[in-house]
């Protein structure tokens, strides 16, 4: 499957959408001709089905009224997205009245949607409500794409839609380490996962594919031998200043989502409740042997060495070498990164969602 195809199938169902009813409509899809779902045999059947299916279900519908421009753009390298972008904002048509909107898709992996969806985090706050962004499922993984399918995602369209604000997630390494400010939009999390993805995402490059439910049964064994686990201080706030946590404990990881009923590592509910943090404390092999299967699958009722809360920022100290994972990008951080925060920065960009 090509991305000119996923274009030109863009092109007929908005062509009939009834979404944004009396606006004229600018669309720019950024998409990794790398991706799974345009390389992988059987990824790249699912879409192409799909996609057969919404444009013959959008061809029912009576054309619209008002104009749509489809534009395709497509990647090169690592963050080209995040440079496609910048442009697309900049140079965009919709002047910000009511009778236009600028829409991005992205169409490819957790990395150009992460890439993306983060210059839109720059958009003064005066013009952004002229930009949507709607996050196609065509990598391997799609945690952070609005559905696991195309009838799900494109499939909107169908229908009425508006934008939704949407929390981001910044993580601050402390100054004395020297890395920049880091962004996500669905979970970031130091220890053991963050491992698992680094694992992950360097077997891909190598097979492509879903390695990540292989790396989960890998880590059980390898990461305490890759990464000594030490003390880790850990405390959380509330928006309203209220310190809800407060441990120095061995932890094997500890997760935070833009917002609770979160997954990652293809479809897994590493936040299957409302809380949006979650940390693991060090066990035996044995008990790592014995827990992994229920916190993959978000079964973490009376596992004790799990807790869940919901902060507005957390904070960790820690001594040692550990990797950092923002929605599957992967950085090593060293005890001159700590305390590390991360916060929610809420209301941060638009997603496209049903109305």
């Amino acid at each position: 499957m090509r991305p000119e195809d996923l274009a030109e199938s863009v092109r007929v169902v908005l062509g009939h959408s009834p979404a944004f009813p009396g606006k004229r409509l600018f669309v720019d899809i950024i998409a990794n001709p790398k991706a799974g779902g345009f390389k992988r045999k059987n990824f790249a059947g699912r879409r192409r089905l799909e996609l057969e299916a919404l444009t013959a279900a959008a061809s029912s519908l009576p054309a619209r009224h008002e104009p749509v421009l489809v534009r395709l753009h497509l990647t090169e390298r690592c963050g080209h997205a995040s440079a496609i972008a910048q442009r697309v904002i900049e140079n965009s048509e919709s002047d910000g009245d009511d009778d236009s909107m600028h829409l991005i898709f992205t169409a490819g992996g957790d990395g150009t949607s992460l890439e993306t969806a983060e210059r839109l985090l720059h958009v003064p706050e005066e013009k952004r409500n002229r930009f949507g962004i709607l996050r196609l499922p065509f990598g391997t993984g799609n945690d952070g794409s609005e559905g696991r399918d195309l009838m799900t995602s494109l499939g909107r369209f169908l229908g009425l839609l508006r934008l939704e604000r949407r929390a981001a997630l910044r993580v601050t390494p402390a100054q004395d380490g020297g890395k920049p400010p880091l962004v996500a939009f669905n979970i970031a999390s130091i220890g053991m996962d963050a491992y698992i993805a680094d694992r992950t995402n360097k077997l891909k490059s190598v097979f492509p594919g879903d390695s990540y439910k292989f790396w989960v049964n890998m880590a059980t064994l390898l990461y305490k031998s890759a990464y000594k686990v030490l003390p880790m201080k850990l405390r959380a706030w509330k928006s309203s200043g209220e310190c809800v946590f407060d441990e120095t404990r061995e932890r094997l990881f500890v997760a935070m989502g833009a917002s609770g009923n979160r997954q990652y590592g293809s479809n897994k509910r590493i936040l299957p409740g409302e809380e949006n943090v979650i940390t693991v404390s060090q066990t035996s092999l044995f008990r790592m042997l014995l827990v992994k299967g229920p916190i993959e699958k978000g079964k973490h009722e009376g596992v004790r060495e799990v807790k869940h809360f919901s902060a507005s920022r957390i904070e960790i100290g820690y001594s040692g070498s550990i990797p950092l994972q923002c929605d599957g990008e992967v950085e090593i951080l060293a005890g001159c990164d700590f305390p590390l925060s991360i916060e929610l920065i809420p209301d941060s960009y638009n997603v496209i969602v049903p109305a």
